[in-house]
């Protein structure tokens, strides 16, 4: 069965920028905390950002995988949208006890995590009905 427009740009579109990032996370966390506008302080926090950044390479393939291997699709778009909702609750929370960051990257990784979690989990519901 051939994939519609939708998921087609959809998950390569996921699939890039998740493996772009994760690349970046897992071969230098030390740049992918500067996009967001930390550094890394202590040894063991280059482990954490490689351990996170490693799940986002996998998700990635994953999501350019599913667009060959139909099925993988709706569990695709369950991980991605777990993945994308839990860092939206996440930074609600972190603005609701510690304020807001005097920063736009948190919007518009706010912005991109809400939209991206929104289409993965619209289109997760959709093909759980077909």
């Amino acid at each position: 069965m051939k994939n519609s427009m939708i998921d087609t740009v959809l998950l390569t579109l996921i699939g890039l920028e998740y493996v772009g990032f994760g690349l970046i996370g897992l071969v230098n966390p030390n740049a992918a905390a500067g996009l967001v506008g930390f550094t890394l302080n202590e040894l063991i926090s280059l482990s954490e950002i490689r351990a996170n950044y490693s799940f986002f390479v996998l998700l990635g393939f994953m999501s350019l995988i599913s667009l060959y291997k139909k099925p993988w699709q709706k569990i695709t778009y369950l991980i991605v949208a777990l993945l994308c909702g839990s860092y939206v609750f996440g930074r609600i929370v972190s603005i609701a006890l510690d304020g807001t960051p005097d920063t736009r990257t948190l919007w518009m990784v706010f912005a991109v995590d809400l939209i991206v979690f929104i289409l993965s989990f619209c289109r997760y519901k959709d093909l759980s009905r077909a």
